[in-house]
């Protein structure tokens, strides 16, 4: 997914937002950093391209430090569609928000925020993707997202107030939660019926038990304390997987995922064991970087329909000898998945 970012613009070119968008930007961001960056003609043409291209132009708001934002300038934008309000460490004039008839995108990241109740907000039930980042409180009620009957995309971080609800959610097809301890359970997941994406990330635990679930073609495992075990059989439809900083994590069995299509270990340093590579007949692209794998037995075991591969981590030397060996056997380098799903 690509971004084309906007900062502080001193005019709004509608003509070089459509050349991005046509030339395959996913996302034309506006975004603003101070109260001195924006002006009523600003705001005019901002508006103007929001109702022109939808959910393509994002308006963000962010910064502005040393002061707070005030929402009171939302009413300049009332056709917005895709709104973030994040790195932010102040808010005010909150209610304004509640205007925004055509919100389908909303990002919110207000540090020094106490909305607990800012999801009874009425322009937010029609939301399709929501993103609620960390706050100093981490008191926001997710009780009201049972009414958010359109939401497909889910972001939590950090915030897990009546985290329960979620499990209500039928319509979310892509979830991602970042900085949940241990202890808070994540049962509801298997719950999620429509659920196809899920990503854990930060937090802690020690494996996937309880996000076990029978329709998640896309996982990716990201940074989470404490985790060394992954039972990828949990998942029997996943499809792509991907595995980042993970340290005690050693082996991993492919022969629990028999619809694999690409798979993606990056700095696992005591990962060694990658088993049943000859039976992942599905497998097409597989790349591993900064693992303690043998080199010699790893590119032994490559199965028959692979056409991607990349292994490095061992020094420039060696990864250069590597990639000419794996270049000799014909095959192209593996992409490292930044983003393996896309909404």
């Amino acid at each position: 997914m690509r971004l084309q970012r906007i900062t502080d613009p001193g005019s709004i070119d509608v003509g070089l937002i459509a050349r991005s968008i046509a030339d395959g930007a996913h996302r034309v961001v506006l975004q603003f950093s101070k109260e001195s960056a924006y002006s009523p003609s600003i705001f005019e043409d901002v508006n103007r391209a929001c109702r022109t291209f939808g959910v393509k132009v994002n308006v963000r708001f962010w910064a502005h430090y040393g002061s707070q934002f005030d929402c009171s300038h939302l009413r300049r934008v009332p056709e917005v569609r895709s709104l973030n309000l994040d790195c932010l460490a102040g808010i005010s004039n909150v209610a304004q928000i509640g205007h925004l008839d055509h919100l389908e995108e909303f990002s919110f990241g207000v540090f020094e925020s106490d909305l607990p109740d800012l999801l009874n907000t009425p322009s937010l039930f029609g939301l399709r993707k929501l993103i609620l980042a960390e706050s100093r409180r981490n008191n926001i009620d997710l009780a009201p997202l049972v009414g958010y009957e359109r939401l497909e995309t889910l972001f939590l971080s950090a915030q897990k107030r009546h985290i329960e609800s979620v499990g209500r959610l039928h319509s979310i097809k892509k979830l991602s939660l970042s900085c949940i301890e241990k202890s808070q359970s994540l049962g509801f997941v298997g719950r999620l019926h429509g659920l196809s994406a899920l990503t854990l990330l930060l937090g802690g635990r020690n494996n996937l038990e309880q996000l076990a679930h029978d329709g998640i073609k896309h996982l990716e495992v990201l940074r989470v304390r404490g985790m060394n075990t992954i039972d990828l059989a949990l998942f029997p439809k996943i499809e792509d997987f991907r595995v980042e900083d993970q340290v005690q994590l050693q082996n991993l069995n492919l022969d629990g995922g028999p619809n694999l299509r690409s798979v993606s270990i990056w700095n696992c340093k005591t990962f060694s064991d990658l088993q049943g590579m000859r039976h992942a007949h599905r497998l097409e692209s597989l790349f591993v970087e900064k693992t303690a794998i043998d080199p010699d037995a790893f590119l032994c075991e490559l199965p028959a329909n692979l056409k991607q591969v990349s292994l490095s981590g061992y020094g420039k030397r060696k990864d250069d000898g590597l990639r000419n060996r794996i270049d000799s056997l014909g095959y192209a380098p593996a992409k490292y998945m930044e983003d393996i799903h896309t909404d």
